[in-house]
């Protein structure tokens, strides 16, 4: 954390300390990494005695709790030794209890738990933690938030594995998560449309998943994922997305920015606080970009940014000067901040993000 507060320090005050100090705080890349090797261990056969599931992404928590339950014991062993508990309807003793009995014609037994946030002393499990029976695999599924930091729990449980679900964000792996996600389904998808994908559900994995299977059992057997599928199984319009809006602030056409508002703002789904966190990506980027005096798309792409975005970063470089960019940033934090009920009126959705994109377009 103390070179992330150092690189901040260089920046001025107005950018809005906190939302950069949290958008580079979370980059999850190496927890994708450990959730990856989690899953290839239990594919080579490589289980440990306990695995502590925590944090707010419910997803990743839900597919290694999966692949335990459904490939840790065959289907003969599963009959007595295999236990799923849901939280609200057992005790912690009783999870201890069942823990601590040995398989029957099998290895290992397997003793789920799911919704262990619902527990309200869950370092009660802590006599099992410091003498678990090696026999056992132990599941806790502790979903929505991460475990206290200060619990004696979670810090026994780094002789296990210890797993903390973070949240993906849009501008660092969602997109390569949707589009590895569409292969490992037999299905190709092309980066405009997984930006797309992002751009619309934001980062919802579980949602992704969804209507991704949805799009995929109405599909014909054309294996490319098209933009038209999107709009017609997942229900994005081409026209009226997030993604075509930062475009929009992107070429300064107030135009167009306030006409996809318009149609934007009214969507029951819509909600401001993933747009100011998808255009906060867009702009920290563009402030980076301009400091390295890259102005087209040959040089921006040499910066790492992918060709179907190149060409957003230039417009906003060429619309936007550095101060805007600042002044943008530190308007992304004042809304974000808003957008949950701090110094505001009880504004809606709508009339915040007309107020925000009046703002934004007044910057130089």
């Amino acid at each position: 954390m103390r070179s992330i507060k150092q690189f901040i320090h260089k920046f001025p005050t107005c950018i809005g300390k906190a939302v950069l100090i949290k958008y580079l705080a979370n980059m999850p890349a190496e927890n994708l990494q450990e959730f990856h090797k989690i899953i290839q261990d239990l594919k080579s056969g490589k289980t440990a005695p306990i695995y502590l599931l925590h944090g707010e992404e419910t997803y990743f928590v839900d597919e290694i709790a999966s692949y335990i339950e459904h490939h840790a014991l065959n289907e003969m062993e599963k009959a007595f030794n295999q236990h799923v508990f849901y939280a609200k309807d057992v005790e912690i003793g009783q999870v201890i209890e069942a823990s601590r009995r040995f398989p029957m014609m099998a290895n290992h037994q397997v003793v789920i738990v799911k919704e262990a946030q619902n527990w309200r002393q869950i370092d009660d499990l802590l006599p099992y933690f410091e003498h678990p029976v090696p026999s056992t695999i132990l599941v806790i599924c502790y979903k929505g938030k991460k475990v206290d930091g200060r619990s004696k729990l979670l810090k026994i449980s780094k002789k296990f594995v210890s797993f903390e679900s973070k949240k993906l964000y849009e501008e660092s792996e969602l997109p390569k998560w949707i589009s590895n996600l569409v292969k490992t389904k037999g299905f190709a998808i092309d980066d405009q449309n997984t930006l797309l994908i992002a751009d619309f559900i934001g980062n919802d994995l579980n949602r992704i998943n969804n209507e991704l299977d949805k799009l995929i059992i109405n599909k014909a057997q054309d294996k490319q994922i098209t933009q038209q599928d999107i709009e017609n199984y997942i229900g994005i319009s081409k026209e009226f997305n997030t993604f075509e809006l930062i475009k929009a602030i992107a070429q300064k056409n107030a135009r167009k920015v306030f006409h996809i508002n318009h149609h934007l703002s009214n969507k029951k789904e819509f909600s401001i606080i993933p747009f100011l966190a998808m255009l906060n990506g867009y702009v920290t980027k563009s402030c980076d970009l301009k400091q390295r005096g890259l102005k087209d798309q040959k040089s921006i792409m040499s910066a790492g940014v992918n060709f179907m975005q190149a060409k957003d970063y230039e417009h906003f470089l060429q619309h936007y000067s550095l101060t805007g960019l600042y002044a943008i940033l530190s308007l992304i934090a004042a809304f974000d901040l808003r957008s949950k009920g701090v110094d505001q009126n009880a504004l809606s959705d709508m009339e915040l993000m007309k107020e925000f994109l009046f703002n934004v377009l007044a910057q130089a």
